[in-house]
């Protein structure tokens, strides 16, 4: 295989932009309800992701003094009693979360309520309860294996020839050297999103009715070019809508919450509301020039393509 680098994974995405985005919106929507079931809102998931990465880049820094050492799934509540956190002033996790101060200090200090964050050496840091590590074991499993078939997807894009089930072993392997630069990249794509919408719970819900969008668009081979200069296809798929109702179903968000939120969307001209069915469609004005623009699409598409790049890279380079 010719040398790989991420604008040609970046280039394979943009040219099946749509049958890409059924898997990924699909992956992304998982991902986020889950951690806003778990930790009861989207930026105190995103805070927790934040210490989550320290933690992991702790235990690759023992790769330093110590080639061989076990940086696998299986090895890692144990290499994680073994690290101490970072001293992170609450002004510096503001700063990188764009949070403010106060919103900061106080979606830490909940979290350390809900036992997910604690104090080491006075220092704030991923430091759960066993009870949280029963079910964190839970839900990582079923991550990993969709984290796997979403690499998967990309290997099929440039005929690497690597089944599902060696993907999931290779990452389980080098779990903390796999998920370190996974969660690095939610951050990113969080962060871009905090940048354009100060909600990411809305980040949530949209993705609710652009996947429906996604999954009814027959053409699967549409290019972003082809989506984004055309964007009045949108309105031939109007039927692709969706209900307060059925997104807090989904998402588990409080349906007033859905509905409050939806109304927000609306006001940004991202979606519409049908006056008969009360149902929320996608719509033109949410690809023209609003939030989910040309520009913040491919963003996301840059951020995940230097993830895929990093995955397969480190896979080909095993002996």
């Amino acid at each position: 295989m010719e040398l790989l680098l991420p604008k040609d994974i970046e280039s394979k995405i943009l040219e099946d932009y749509l049958s890409y985005q059924i898997l990924f919106v699909e992956f992304q929507s998982k991902f986020l309800t889950n951690i806003y079931n778990r930790y009861q809102g989207v930026e105190k998931g995103n805070l927790v992701l934040y210490y989550a990465k320290q933690t992991q880049q702790a235990i690759l820094r023992q790769k330093d003094y110590n080639l061989n050492f076990n940086i696998s799934y299986e090895k890692f509540w144990e290499n994680h009693h073994k690290i101490s956190p970072n001293r992170n002033s609450v002004n510096k996790v503001a700063q990188d979360m764009l949070l403010p101060k106060e919103t900061t200090r106080r979606k830490i200090l909940q979290l350390i309520k809900q036992k997910v964050l604690n104090k080491k050496n006075k220092n704030i840091g991923w430091l759960p309860s066993e009870q949280y590590k029963l079910n964190y074991n839970l839900v990582i499993d079923q991550e990993i294996n969709d984290v796997a078939k979403l690499i998967g997807y990309i290997c099929k894009k440039i005929n690497l020839p690597i089944s599902k089930e060696e993907l999931v072993k290779e990452l389980r392997e080098k779990f903390s050297f796999y998920w370190f630069h996974y969660l690095n990249t939610q951050l990113e794509y969080l962060k871009l999103w905090s940048k354009q919408i100060n909600d990411l719970e809305l980040v949530l819900i949209f993705l609710q009715v652009a996947h429906l969008f996604a999954s009814k668009v027959k053409e699967k081979n549409l290019s972003h070019k082809y989506l984004f200069d055309n964007p009045s296809l949108i309105k031939d798929y109007v039927s692709a809508s969706i209900s307060a109702t059925s997104i807090f179903e989904i998402t588990g968000i409080p349906r007033a919450t859905c509905v409050r939120k939806l109304e927000t969307l609306v006001r940004l001209k991202m979606i519409l509301q049908d006056n008969i069915t009360k149902r929320y469609y996608l719509i033109p004005k949410a690809i023209e020039d609003n939030l989910v623009s040309r520009d913040a699409t491919e963003k996301v598409v840059k951020v995940f393509s230097e993830f895929y790049f990093i995955c397969i890279r480190a896979i080909k380079a095993k002996p």
